[in-house]
């Protein structure tokens, strides 16, 4: 005698008719809410972009600020420079000295200087007689300055006609005023803005937005229809509907 088989259980799967209706209708609900989470996060992070290049741009101010501080004169107080340092036991003096000094205090020749000889002074004077016999008397005119000039002029031309130079961005020093430092940051900012991924992003998105209203303005202009209905659609009047239209018996 055979056994009998036990029976299986039966999974029964029951829907909710209004969740799958909810499920069913709202593939477009649930497709604009994505696009609206993604254009929400592109708008929060070239918010952050334009802050993270505002505070780099500020920072390098900063450090040319630093780079073009006019330098402190050396006082007499600054070329002796002293150090003591004191211990329980011991006291430690450091000096900073020079070999003038050193020769000064032990009546020693010091430094090594060259001398300029009798060859050197001779030659020197004939370049001044040569410039001088060029100079106009009376007139702050030299000849030669502008002899000098036109060869430089004419070298810078024929470097750059053969190879071009690569364009530099000089940084603009000559800010007098808090309006100008803020015209420079802005524009600063803009230019590396554009250049940022984010900002790209955000360009295509529109561009895209911008040609698919384009489109929809151009389907429902008078230029659409054909020549012999354009007069009765333009004195036509724009029905407004609210939601889809219905088809009613």
């Amino acid at each position: 005698m055979t056994r009998k088989k036990a029976p299986k259980k039966k999974t029964e799967i029951v829907f909710d008719p209004q969740k799958r209706k909810e499920f069913l209708t709202g593939f477009r609900k649930r497709k604009n809410e994505r696009r609206k989470r993604a254009q929400q996060e592109l708008e929060r992070n070239l918010k952050e972009e334009r802050k993270r290049i505002r505070l780099e741009i500020k920072d390098g101010i900063k450090h040319m600020k630093k780079s073009y501080e006019p330098l402190k004169e050396i006082t007499e107080a600054d070329k002796v420079n002293e150090d003591e340092y004191e211990d329980d036991d011991v006291k430690v003096k450091i000096v900073e000295l020079s070999t003038g000094d050193l020769a000064a205090q032990r009546c020693m020749l010091g430094q090594n200087q060259a001398e300029d000889t009798d060859e050197s002074v001779d030659e020197g004077e004939e370049d001044d007689e040569e410039d001088n016999s060029n100079r106009i008397p009376g007139m702050d005119f030299d000849i030669n300055a502008k002899r000098k000039r036109k060869y430089s002029d004419n070298e810078e031309n024929n470097t750059d006609t053969g190879k071009k130079k690569p364009k530099m961005d000089k940084p603009n020093l000559d800010l007098k005023t808090k309006k100008e430092l803020d015209h420079f940051k802005k524009v600063k900012t803009l230019k590396k803005i554009k250049k940022s991924k984010v900002f790209k992003m955000k360009e295509q998105l529109d561009k895209k937005a911008n040609q698919k209203k384009a489109r929809k303005d151009k389907n429902n202009s008078l230029k659409s229809i054909p020549a012999h209905m354009r007069k009765k659609k333009k004195f036509q009047k724009n029905p407004y509907n609210k939601g889809r239209l219905m088809n009613r018996k």
